[in-house]
């Protein structure tokens, strides 16, 4: 018996001492892995560092270093103070945010082919309604399909087409300043969305409130609402979705379920509406009947491709026109000795006649405010995220996977090594030395290769966006002075430079004099009635 208790005890002992082994063996191998996953961390594959950025916490990584508001100055001191690319973390998605045009043009724009795509669509986005925009579907062949029917309508060769739309319902807001100025910002705002109504579904405005503009420009509200980073609790935990609406604290699921119905108003609405004109032979010229045509004469373009794209052509134009018009008045009011040399070149050119497309080429200053307008606060600030669909490295520094790519535009735009004095607003800044055209250089760069976004990705509309903006200037600067408002002494009120936070930013609602300069421009509007 004691010789089989000794060889029992003995067997005890070897297993013990194995399992000793194997503890430190697990133990060992959880520190190791640990190890590699924090060195991954900071030099990733390859070998190579991933680049610096604000000190991510335990599980949530840099989820509360993410601005709120105005992230332009956060990212453009980011920039200053870690590099031209920064890393940030927060929970699983990587993000990258690139904040010179050196660096952009280097990966968004040369690099375009795995620069592409877009992220996933955050929860909120696709429960509002939103799922389908171009702005943001992947890099896929429905999203090639759609830009491919934008583009088509809207490139610099055609572009001509709609400029009597333009000029009819510009003429009309030279009409609505003068009868009521103090109801500019609407009157602005209904007139692009006119414009845009007219060119994507041959709709006619005719009243001041209309509807179908009320439609978009709620539905641009909600999508703006939708894609605000961290401002929904879904888009973090995407279990919320399945969330019953009467469960406590559900307000959000209210908003995503109004704002779906909002959107499918806009979109299958005003398609139907084209449909139905075209059935009773009484439709007008517009991008829609232009493609339902085609598939009347054999194309086969999915109805479902056209509505969306329209619908994005009228929801993605609209506010973005806006915040380089509203921005340009602002400046105006600020900049007198600007305004007035603007309106020097165009009585030079438009002796006693109102400017027209065909002026452009000989109105460089007003060119040159446009780009300045631009350039002082693009109008959608970070761009719209682009997603690195393989590992890629830049000077040393290791790009993985699957990262979000944010261009921090505005942090572009006022880089103090691309543009001297960046934080003066000054269109001379574009202008050659002997004062009759544009010039620029590899050290003073076309704002607009980086306001209207990058390579594959850079905005379809931008055609239309740079004769409006264009053309709406040189008009009303020719027939009106827009002026800072008084305070109750009659002083002039000398405004901030205010904008909102988002994906688009507009400035924040100012008030501006809109006075006719004399009885001669009064006269000329007059007679575009």
């Amino acid at each position: 018996m004691e010789s089989i208790i000794r060889s029992s005890v003995e067997h005890f002992e070897v297993l013990n001492s194995h399992t000793n082994h194997i503890d430190i063996v697990v133990v060992g191998l959880t520190i190791t892995t640990l190890i590699a996953l924090i060195c991954y961390g900071i030099v990733g594959r390859r070998g190579l560092k991933l680049p610096p950025g604000p000190v991510p916490t335990f599980l949530v990584g840099n989820m509360n270093d993410i601005p709120v508001y105005e992230e332009w100055h956060t990212f453009t001191a980011w920039t200053k103070r870690f590099g031209e690319i920064i890393y940030l973390r927060v929970f699983g998605t990587k993000m990258l945010i690139l904040g010179s045009y050196r660096v952009a043009n280097e990966l968004l724009n040369k690099r375009g082919i795995i620069y592409s795509d877009r992220p996933p669509t955050p929860p909120m986005m696709d429960m509002a309604g939103f799922g389908d925009s171009l702005t943001v579907m992947g890099n896929n062949a429905d999203y090639r399909l759609r830009r491919r029917l934008f583009e088509q309508h809207f490139r610099y060769s055609v572009i001509h087409r709609h400029q009597p739309t333009q000029i009819r319902e510009t003429h009309k807001l030279l009409r609505k300043y003068l009868e009521s100025p103090a109801s500019w910002l609407d009157d602005t705002k209904y007139t692009v969305g006119a414009i845009i109504l007219d060119i994507v579904y041959g709709y006619r405005v005719t009243s001041d409130r209309d509807e179908w503009v009320e439609v978009g420009e709620r539905a641009g509200t909600n999508f703006q609402l939708s894609v605000k980073p961290g401002a929904w609790a879904v888009d973090f935990l995407p279990v919320l979705r399945y969330v019953p609406t009467w469960f406590p604290f559900t307000g959000w699921k209210a908003f995503a379920l109004d704002s779906t119905r909002r959107r499918k108003i806009q979109v299958d609405g005003a398609f139907e509406m084209v449909k139905k004109a075209m059935r009773e032979d009484r439709a007008n010229p517009s991008m829609v009947l232009h493609y339902l045509e085609q598939n009347k004469n054999g194309a086969d373009i999915p109805e479902k491709a056209i509505m969306e794209m329209a619908s994005d052509a009228y929801g993605g134009g609209v506010e973005t026109t806006l915040s380089s018009i509203y921005g340009f008045f602002l400046q105006m009011t600020k900049n007198p000795h600007i305004q007035l040399k603007a309106q020097t070149e165009l009585d030079r050119v438009c002796l006693d006649r109102l400017p027209t497309f065909d002026d452009r080429k000989n109105l460089p200053y007003i060119e040159a405010i446009a780009m300045e307008v631009g350039r002082w606060h693009p109008g959608v600030p970070q761009g719209i995220a682009h997603r690195l669909e393989k590992d890629d490295e830049f000077e040393g520094i290791f790009l993985p996977k699957g990262s979000m790519i944010i261009p921090n535009i505005w942090g572009m735009c006022h880089d103090e090594d691309t543009y001297e004095s960046p934080n003066v607003f000054n269109p001379d800044r574009f202008m050659a030395h002997t004062g009759d055209g544009i010039s620029m250089s590899k050290s003073n760069p076309d704002p607009r290769q980086m306001i209207f976004g990058f390579g594959r990705r850079q905005c379809p509309g931008r055609p239309f966006a740079e004769s409006q903006l264009f053309f709406t200037m040189a008009v009303i600067l020719k027939v009106f002075n827009i002026l800072p408002p008084l305070d109750a002494q009659g002083r002039e009120i000398i405004q901030p430079d205010a904008y909102r936070s988002g994906i688009v930013s507009l400035p924040k609602p100012f008030d501006c004099r809109i006075v006719p300069r004399s009885n001669a421009a009064v006269n000329l509007i007059r007679q575009t009635d």
